[in-house]
């Protein structure tokens, strides 16, 4: 009896992981006064040492200005620390390392010191989605963290920077 008990469960848990889909953040659009509309991904996810870090691609338009496009990494508080103006440096291909600009490097009381901002517009063009992104987050003391950005994550980022209100 227990065999058949063992086979069922197993059978079922076979049967839950078919039907599982796997969880995607939601573009999310906010209207914020005045004449500023904002796209964003937000995903938690969690670095190459398993400590969480929220992950945040938006796109945030005023007026009729160009859009600013960028990447926030924010860890916990009084854990990490982000050395600025130190650059975020991204893997996109075994050939290919870029360095983004700490955006809060010009203005050091606007932001919390767990809190990392890059301006992804230079890259556009090279958000590639059929591969992983290693980020290398610049920390203080000369640490660093390594977040690992899969490639659904990459798709949902281009679907933000084409993304309009008309969508």
């Amino acid at each position: 009896m227990s065999r058949q008990v063992s086979k069922l469960i197993l059978v079922l848990g076979l049967m839950c992981l078919l039907f599982i889909q796997p969880a995607y953040a939601v573009i999310r659009e906010s209207k914020i006064p005045p004449n500023t509309v904002l796209y964003k991904s937000i995903q938690t996810w969690r670095d190459t040492d398993k400590n969480p870090w929220q992950v945040i691609f938006f796109k945030e338009i005023k007026d009729d200005n160009e859009p600013k496009i960028n990447l926030r990494l924010v860890g916990f508080p009084d854990l990490y620390e982000f050395a600025h103006p130190q650059p975020l440096i991204i893997k996109i291909k075994d050939d290919l390392t870029l360095q983004f600009p700490d955006v809060f490097a010009s203005d050091q009381e606007s932001f919390a010191p767990n809190m990392g901002q890059y301006d992804f517009k230079p890259i556009l063009n090279q958000l590639e989605s059929n591969n992983f992104w290693l980020l290398e987050l610049p920390l203080k003391d000369g640490d660093s963290s390594t977040i690992k950005i899969p490639c659904f994550i990459l798709e949902e980022w281009q679907k933000i920077i084409t993304y309009d209100s008309q969508n």
